[in-house]
């Protein structure tokens, strides 16, 4: 959604559409946190279980990935905080949230693909 917002904010300088993004990255950024860690307990305990190696080298892309947009976006957030006076959208960070949003969907594909080899 905050790929929206800034297409939207990229479009015309309205301050409400930089706004909504900053928030949504900013709360995107409290469900990483807790997905990362979630994740994290629900691979351990499926170790301790016996799961197979299918599971972890499936799980090994998926997490790197997230880990990458998640480094991607703390990096926008920064970006947008200290830029948030001005009226426009940059270019640059209009090309980091659509990659951002890329790579977030790719995320959420391969993880899916995790629950086929339990």
């Amino acid at each position: 959604m905050a790929a929206l917002f800034d297409v939207l904010a990229w479009r015309e300088p309205d301050p409400f559409y930089r706004r909504a993004a900053i928030w949504l990255v900013g709360v995107g950024l409290l469900g990483a946190a807790a997905s990362i860690t979630l994740g994290w307990m629900d691979l351990l305990a499926l170790e301790q279980q016996g799961v197979g190696t299918g599971l972890l080298v499936r799980h090994q892309p998926h997490s790197v990935i997230a880990y990458v947009v998640t480094a991607l976006y703390v990096g926008s957030f920064v970006w947008r905080w200290q830029s948030r006076a001005h009226p426009r959208l940059g270019a640059g960070l209009l090309a980091l949230s659509l990659a951002g949003a890329i790579l977030i969907a790719l995320t959420a594909v391969l993880g899916a693909g995790m629950r086929v080899v339990m």
